[in-house]
C-alpha cells in the first residue's frame, strides 16, 4: 500500500523533533521522500506521463490548489521551492513564486532549468530551452506591469492562454490569459526532449489573470 505523503503535517512533526529546519535541507528531503515515493525511478526519458501529456505537466497538475498562507507564517512548500529553484535566500510566500514552483516541477522531471538561481524570474524563462509552437505542456512566459509571469500551457481560445501555473490568485491553478501578454519567443520547451505533437485544445470560461503578483 502506498501512503499520501503531506507536506505541511510532515513540517510540523518536523519541527516538533529538531526545531527550525532550514530551507536548503528541507528541499533535499522531501526530494528524497519524493524520490522513494516513486520506487526510485530514473528520470522518464522522454519525460512524457502514460497520459502522453508531459511528465512536468503532471507534477504541476498535482500541485493544484497548493497556496500562500495568510498572515505572517509562510507555506513551508513555497519556501522549499525557492530552495530547489536555487534561491534559498527567498524564505517567504509573498514573493512572486511561479518562477520557483516552475523550477520545482522540472527539476521532479530530471530536466535543466535557467541557470544560476535566476529559474525564479519568470523571464529568464524565455531564454530557456528552444522555441515551440502552442502544444499542451509548453512554458509560456508573459510580461506584466513590473515583472513577468511563467506557467505551463493546458488550452487555449482565440485570445487566451489557459495556463496552469503558480502565484495565479496566490495559488497554483488555471487560469487564461491574454495572449497579447505573452513575451516574443515565449513558448518554451525542454531542450533535447522531442516536442509534443498535442496542440493545446479549445478552453473556455474563467477569471482572466491580469497582473500575478
Amino acid at each position: 500500500m502506498t501512503l499520501a505523503f503531506h507536506h505541511d503535517a510532515f513540517m510540523v512533526a518536523l519541527r516538533k523533533r529538531r526545531g527550525k529546519v532550514p530551507a536548503d535541507l528541507y528541499a533535499d528531503i522531501i526530494a528524497a521522500i519524493e524520490g522513494s515515493q516513486r520506487g526510485g525511478m530514473a528520470p522518464t526519458t522522454p519525460p512524457f506521463a502514460a497520459s502522453g501529456e508531459p511528465i512536468w505537466l503532471k507534477f504541476a497538475r498535482d500541485d493544484i490548489g497548493l497556496k500562500e498562507t495568510p498572515g505572517p507564517t509562510h507555506n513551508s512548500r513555497i519556501v522549499a521551492m525557492f530552495a530547489a529553484a536555487k534561491a534559498p535566500w527567498y524564505k517567504d510566500d509573498e514573493t512572486p513564486w511561479c518562477g520557483a514552483a516552475m523550477a520545482y516541477w522540472f527539476i521532479k522531471a530530471g530536466l535543466p532549468i535557467p541557470e544560476k538561481g535566476t529559474a525564479v524570474t519568470a523571464k529568464a524563462w524565455a531564454k530557456w530551452g528552444v522555441a515551440c509552437g502552442a502544444v499542451v505542456g509548453a512554458v509560456a512566459v508573459f510580461g506584466r506591469k513590473g515583472g513577468g509571469h511563467v506557467g505551463t500551457l493546458v488550452g487555449q481560445s482565440a485570445t487566451h492562454y489557459y495556463i496552469l501555473g503558480a502565484n495565479q490568485q496566490n495559488m497554483v491553478c488555471i487560469m487564461p490569459i491574454e495572449k497579447s501578454r505573452l513575451v516574443e519567443g515565449g513558448l518554451r520547451w525542454p531542450f533535447g526532449v522531442p516536442i509534443s505533437t498535442i496542440v493545446a485544445p479549445k478552453m473556455s470560461g474563467g477569471i482572466v489573470s491580469t497582473n500575478e503578483q
